[in-house]
């Protein structure tokens, strides 16, 4: 083969391996724009406080029954970076997430919370069935979602040691999961549960909810 030729060769793959990188840059860009798209979608109208504390406001401490029968607060957890995630009985992603939940716990990097909406009988493949490694706290008529000014479900909140909100987002995937750890903002689509704003007025006036009075999204 003639050095032209060669040269040619060379400068056609480093041509391939530069479009090969764009594009994969290109399909990042586009993975992250349709989850903030979606984020936007899940948490609209933004009718109190539908999209979460925002970045930069101190987690509200609260304390919480667990799986194992007795008591944990947020604060417990003081000095350790920690996701909390809020799901709820009946949502598939938020029972999908559970494996990923597992890993992220396994690292050692992050302390999971999973903060549930619903009794105890109602987290099959949770802490009930010993598949989640971590703390799962059982709330009720979405009492630290109003807290925290979310509805929709799976939804993660990543706090630092000093118990500030750095990052938030729905987190219904790996993916998704991810991109709240990385701190990138504030998810795929799937299904998620949501209570309307109704509802929410009416829990504020201690009415409780019924399983027909949460829609799935």
């Amino acid at each position: 083969m003639s050095p032209l030729w060669l040269t040619a060769l060379i400068v056609l793959w480093l041509v391939v391996l530069l479009l090969g990188f764009l594009l994969l840059g290109a399909l990042r860009a586009l993975g992250f724009l349709s989850w903030r798209l979606e984020q936007l979608e899940a948490t609209a109208p933004k009718r109190l406080g539908r999209d979460g504390l925002k970045v930069g406001a101190k987690a509200p401490d609260f304390r919480l029954p667990n799986a194992a029968g007795s008591e944990q607060a947020l604060s417990d957890f003081a000095g350790h970076r920690v996701l909390l995630v809020f799901t709820q009985a009946g949502c598939g992603p938020c029972h999908d997430i559970i494996p990923e939940l597992n890993r992220i716990s396994d690292r050692g990097e992050h302390q999971v919370i999973v903060v549930n909406n619903g009794a105890l009988h109602d987290l099959p493949g949770l802490a009930v069935d010993g598949i989640a490694k971590f703390p799962v706290l059982i709330q009720e008529h979405f009492s630290q979602s109003k807290l925290y000014q979310v509805f929709a479900t799976p939804f993660a909140f990543l706090i630092d040691e000093l118990g500030v909100i750095v990052s938030k987002g729905t987190a219904g995937s790996r993916k998704h999961l991810g991109y709240v750890l990385a701190g990138t903002g504030s998810p795929v689509k799937r299904r998620h549960v949501e209570a309307s704003s109704d509802q929410i007025e009416k829990s504020s006036r201690s009415e409780p909810y019924s399983s027909k009075e949460v829609s799935h999204v």
